[in-house]
């Protein structure tokens, strides 16, 4: 689930609990409804959505917001080489 080293169990079990409520909400459209759900499936796009729930959204931040992201890294780990995404 990305960089969750910090995280508890507890904390990574919330978020993909909500991950998972979110991904099931795909079979209650109008044109899914019908379809039955596939929990494999369900549990794969939510292991993706939250990666992109809980990523940084520094694309669109403010100065002050990207200062206190980097504040906030730093106190976690004092590492100043944290990467985001990782690099192929």
């Amino acid at each position: 689930m990305g960089n969750d080293k910090k995280l508890t169990e507890e904390e990574k079990e919330r978020r993909m609990g909500f991950a998972l409520q979110e991904a099931a909400k795909a079979w209650c459209g109008e044109k899914t409804k019908d379809i039955t759900m596939d929990a494999g499936l369900a549990e794969e796009f939510a292991k993706i959505l939250v990666v992109q729930m809980y990523a940084p959204k520094l694309g669109c931040a403010t100065t002050r917001e990207i200062l206190e992201e980097l504040k906030t890294r730093i106190e976690m780990d004092g590492k100043l080489d944290y990467r985001t995404i990782d690099s192929d």
